[in-house]
């Protein structure tokens, strides 16, 4: 298939049906088998796309009278590809960029829709000043949001909450791409030694700053074929990520319940720091999200995992008093994670914002009964809104006299001061989070 086609049809299933960015490209990738230069084309089309779609937009509003939202969603994509290529590819030849996205509109669309594409980026290569982003001056959340990739209610929070210095330092490492990162299995290889045998075939390594599992590869042209992921030695993990299970810190013998544990990368975690008298039930209210726990845990050759096809918030009614140990860790905005989810960016909404600390309350709520006394629990998120983290476990606590706050960076050596593990990406150089932990007295 045609490279840009395929860039096309891939960014129509993140657009129109919801697909995740990195799932897709992945798929296509294995799908169509493509050789090294075609995945490199490919991916930079997608990607860039995604990457710079509020300054594509309103460069299209500006070039054509009919607005995005009157365009059919095949037109959209060839106009957002065809603007990229034009005004960020240098690469690519004017003329090659405004052929293909006219070859494009013809094949999946019609003659006019290839008429209509020709003529907007024929007007952009005589108008580049729609590329051009407004000064600070001119206007504070259009400039910041343009250059870093933003929303401008995302951008117009962070001011509020952080200040213009500090908002440019959280923009700036959005808008980086991310290492791999990956969990060593370190009950299997320890982390040096994986570094060793991995610098061996020429693989760049450093070891993470904070979870003492954490490795990142910095040459990963072809992480599908790394030794230690194939004989589950290792496991794709953020490095933030990877500190819940050290907050939980299961013990041998312990019961714990993941009440919300697809897919499952915090579940192993557990299971592997517990040990094999440590038995770990992965919760979801998804069968074929239990599937992908299923599959993790037999990756990485853990037998002390069990699955259970459940609903967070009622899980308390199931199994009341019965953990040593839950996790919390709450479905939340993401936004600390938006660098390496580039459509998730454009797909949060204010609004949700609003609604997610309800469901992420009465899902703590339920999980609590689970608790033995003396237990533990622990809530995490991977987002930097406040009124998801702090808010939701103060009012929490409010409410369960019976649960004592510790501190959560007791047991991983966080080095940052406070009860919470709140993760600043700007000053802490990793992905967004938010640990909290409790302990049931009575």
């Amino acid at each position: 298939m045609n490279i840009r086609e395929l860039a096309v049809r891939s960014l129509l299933l993140i657009w129109q049906d919801g697909g995740y960015s990195n799932i897709v490209v992945s798929r296509m990738i294995k799908k169509y088998a493509l050789s090294d230069r075609d995945r490199r084309f490919y991916t930079e089309l997608v990607y860039g796309t995604l990457r710079y779609m509020a300054m594509l937009d309103r460069a299209i509003g500006m070039l054509s009278k009919r607005s995005l939202q009157q365009m059919d969603a095949v037109c959209a994509a060839i106009l957002r590809l065809g603007l990229y290529q034009l005004q960020y590819l240098d690469k690519v030849p004017p003329s090659a960029a405004c052929y293909e996205a006219v070859a494009l509109a013809r094949k999946m669309g019609h003659e006019g829709m290839a008429k209509f594409v020709n003529a907007v980026l024929r007007n952009a290569l005589r108008r580049p000043e729609v590329f051009v982003v407004p000064s600070r001056q001119e206007d504070e959340v259009l400039h910041l949001a343009l250059t870093y990739h933003q929303q401008n209610w995302f951008i117009r929070r962070c001011l509020q909450q952080y200040g213009f210095e500090e908002t440019v330092k959280l923009c700036r490492f959005f808008d980086t791409i991310p290492e791999l990162c990956v969990r060593i299995q370190t009950q299997k290889i320890s982390r040096e030694k994986a570094m060793a045998m991995l610098a061996e075939k020429g693989i760049v390594t450093r070891p993470g700053r904070y979870a003492p599992e954490s490795l990142y590869i910095e040459t990963n042209d072809a992480v599908q074929n790394l030794e230690l992921l194939a004989a589950g030695r290792a496991m794709i993990q953020d490095e933030a990520s990877q500190l819940v299970a050290h907050v939980l810190d299961p013990q041998p013998g312990d019961v714990v319940l993941d009440v919300c544990a697809a897919p499952g990368g915090k579940t192993t975690h557990i299971a592997s720091l517990g040990g094999p008298d440590c038995l770990v039930y992965g919760a979801d209210i998804y069968e074929h999200k239990l599937q992908l726990i299923r599959e993790n845990a037999k990756k990485l050759q853990l037998s002390n995992i069990r699955t259970i096809l459940q609903d967070a918030v009622r899980i308390g009614e199931r199994f009341p008093a019965k953990a040593d140990r839950v996790l919390v860790d709450a479905p939340c905005s993401g936004l600390g994670i938006l660098r390496r989810k580039l459509d998730l960016r454009w797909r949060k909404k204010e609004q949700d914002l609003m609604r997610l600390p309800s469901l992420q309350t009465r899902i703590l709520n339920g999980a609590a009964a689970c608790v033995k006394t003396g237990g533990i629990l622990v809530y995490s998120t991977c987002t930097i809104n406040t009124a998801e983290n702090a808010a939701v476990v103060e009012a929490f606590l409010q409410r369960h006299t019976e649960f004592t706050l510790l501190r959560a960076g007791e047991t991983c050596s966080w080095p940052q001061p406070g009860k919470y593990i709140d993760v600043l990406p700007q000053r802490d150089g990793i992905d967004g989070f938010f640990i909290a932990k409790m302990r049931r007295d009575s």
